[in-house]
């Protein structure tokens, strides 16, 4: 008796991957985000992205001592792409340098209110982690020669 064959999962073989497609964003060096072509909004592809980009050590990630200036564009090019492309009008996509650490987050929305609080909270959180981001932010502020009221 022959075995059944291979039923196909969706999995595609590298042959088959087009790395240039509108569906395809760098993350780092041989890390890339493929959508499908009904997955949905842009946002998640932006936030699936930003996990990914924040789970990655200092040396593999976008800001890695071995990546070229070539990579370093084409990641930023990148996001620009998928920021540019998002239906939400109102987006952000920053990198952060923190004590040798990297991190990256992207985040859209139609409210431009909930696009800042979720900017000024993300960065917040990733400044101290003894610290709540409300905690950071006020002490940030009080440092600042800015006034709030």
């Amino acid at each position: 008796m022959t075995p059944d064959p291979p039923e196909d999962d969706g999995v595609l073989a590298p042959d088959e991957l087009q790395l240039d497609d509108d569906h395809v964003d760098e993350l780092g060096e041989n890390r890339y985000l493929v959508r499908s072509e009904g997955s949905g909004s842009e946002r998640a592809a932006m936030s699936a992205a930003s996990e990914v980009a924040d789970a990655l050590p200092a040396g593999d990630g976008p800001a890695g001592d071995a990546r070229s200036e070539r990579d370093d564009h084409d990641r930023t090019h990148a996001h620009d792409h998928a920021l540019a492309d998002a239906p939400e009008p109102h987006g952000v996509d920053i990198t952060l340098k923190t004590d040798g650490e990297v991190a990256h987050h992207s985040a859209a929305s139609h409210d431009v209110r909930e696009v800042f609080v979720d900017l000024l909270t993300w960065y917040a959180g990733q400044l101290d982690d003894d610290m709540s981001p409300s905690e950071a932010l006020q002490v940030m502020l009080a440092a600042s020669d800015l006034e709030v009221s």
